[in-house]
This record gives C-alpha cells, structure tokens and sequence, in this order.
C-alpha cells in the first residue's frame, strides 16, 4: 500500500493494486461480507460489491491520502495502516448508499422523488418484517398499508407530513421509463403521479434559521474569545451545514465522517467538533419545536 501511494504512474499503480487484492484476498472477502451485510446490499453475485470495494479504493488513494502528501513527500497516511480495513468498510458503503440515493441500485435512476422513495421503502420493508414476526405469515398488499400506516402514526408527531404513510400504489415496482417510446399503453407505470413533499419548503426555512443562529453564536464566541487561537477554530454554522448538507435524502453524517468533511486534524478541533454539533442539535431542537409538534 505504501508503494501504491507514492507511485506516480497510473500503469504501475494499477499493477501495483492487483498485486495488493490478491495478496489480502481473504481480508478483503471479510471487508465486502460486512459491507454487504451492513449496507443491505442485495446481490448474488461476487461482482457487484467487489467493483464498489475497487471504486472506494480508488476514491481512497487519490482524495483522502494521497491529497495529504507534504511538499517534501512525507505523508501522514501511515498513522491510518492499521485501521486500513475498517476504512475500506467504510468507504465501500459509502459508495453503496450514494448509488442508493441516487436510485443506481433498483433501478430508479432518473424517477422524480426517487429519493423520498427510498427511505419510505425502507420503513415500508421495517413493517413487513415486523408484521411477519408477530402474525407469522406473509402480509398482503391490503394488510401491509394497514400496519404500516398504523405503526407511523403511533410512532411520529406528523406521519402525513413527513411522507411516510402509503397507499398500495406505493408498493409497485417503480423504475425510469425510456424517452423514446413515453406511453401510458407501453408502460403503466408512466400514470403514476409522485406524491410531492408538502414539508421541504418549510424544512429548507427553517434549517436556514438554524444556520443563521449558528452564524450568531460564532460571533459571539469570537467576541468573548480571550485569547487567539493558534488554529483555525470549529465554527458552529460550518458544523451546521455539513450536518445538514444530505438531510433532503435522510442522510445525516457521523461525527467521524463531519471530521473528515470539515478537514479537521488537531485533536483540540475534535473536540471542539464534538461541542459544537451538540450546540448544532440544541438549536436545531428549538427551532423545529412546532415542526414536529403542531398537529
């Protein structure tokens, strides 16, 4: 892997990588069962993961380490070796549920509102399995609306306003029909009408009030700051959009993952992370108060 890191070819490092995969073959199994397992990945055959494990890789050496590489040729990336599987993991879900999002992977690519689908499929699917465990047989399409449809209205403020209760036309198949034939009489699927997501405008506001909170609050820190510091300090309103920056899709990054968005390194900016994406919530909790409680 160091080799792969310092060698300037694009030939020799792809000589260089094959060499590595199968040199750590049965490493790399383990990594890409986990992935699979964790992502929910639902694939049969070997290739599929194994080409989101190359790409995370790939994505690995040219952004995040190779780009940490000092004028004099040094590199901080060793510190990282021996926590290289867990990394990879990592990566390749990343690369997995990017594809998910964008709807690469059931074949909704290019479906207005795939991304609201998504995650109302994912709790759909919760529901099934929770109506399996406790009726123990397979729900129909009519029984599967009726406890899903009950379960988010016991368990959310505003179910209807999120977007998550169904009908059974939700639980069609959808995918991108092709431009060059658009007919209802080809595909049925073209009737279909997305349901819009009445709360986003009020989301958007609302989280650009958060941000403007934030942007107080930094001020006000550098105000009662005593002394400079000799870093560059967190500020509460960066936090607050890398938090943020997904939330269209349910996304929301781990502070591992804000670390490396936001760039930080110092051990104190860690901690300053920490702090102030617990502010982030706080105020975000405030501003969303009626949000989620006015019926």
């Amino acid at each position: 892997m160091c080799r792969i890191l310092h060698t300037p070819g694009h030939e020799e490092t792809r000589d260089l990588l094959d060499e590595f995969l199968l040199e750590h073959e049965t490493e790399i199994a383990r990594v890409l069962r986990r992935a699979q397992s964790i992502a929910r990945l639902v694939c049969r055959d070997r290739e599929t993961v194994f080409s989101y494990f190359g790409q995370a890789l790939m994505q690995m050496i040219q952004n995040r380490w190779r780009a940490k590489n000092a004028a004099n040729g040094t590199s901080q990336v060793f510190n990282y070796s021996h926590n290289l599987p867990a990394i990879l993991e990592k990566e390749t879900r990343y690369w997995i549920r990017e594809d998910r999002s964008r709807g690469l992977l059931d074949g909704t690519v290019g479906v207005p509102g795939d991304g609201t689908r998504d995650r109302r499929g994912s709790l759909v699917e919760k529901s099934r399995q929770l109506f399996e465990i406790e009726h123990q047989y397979v729900p129909s399409d009519f029984e599967l609306v009726g406890f899903h449809n009950d379960r988010m209205l016991a368990t959310r403020k505003d179910a209807a306003r999120q977007g998550v209760l169904i009908t059974k036309d939700a639980l069609r198949p959808v995918t991108a029909v092709s431009l060059n034939d658009p007919d209802v009489a080809v595909d049925a699927r073209l009737s279909t009408i997305d349901e819009p997501d009445v709360g986003a405008p009020e989301r958007a506001r609302k989280l650009a009030d958060v941000i403007e909170r934030c942007e107080q609050i930094d001020i006000e820190q550098k105000l009662t700051r005593h002394r400079r510091l000799r870093r560059s300090p967190v500020c509460a309103a960066n936090v607050a959009r890398a938090y943020f920056a997904r939330h269209h899709e349910g996304i929301f990054p781990t502070r591992r993952e804000l670390v490396e968005t936001l760039g930080i390194i110092e051990p104190a900016a860690r901690r300053e992370l920490t702090t102030q994406l617990e502010r982030v919530l706080g105020v975000s909790r405030e501003v969303f108060a009626d949000f989620l409680y006015e019926s």
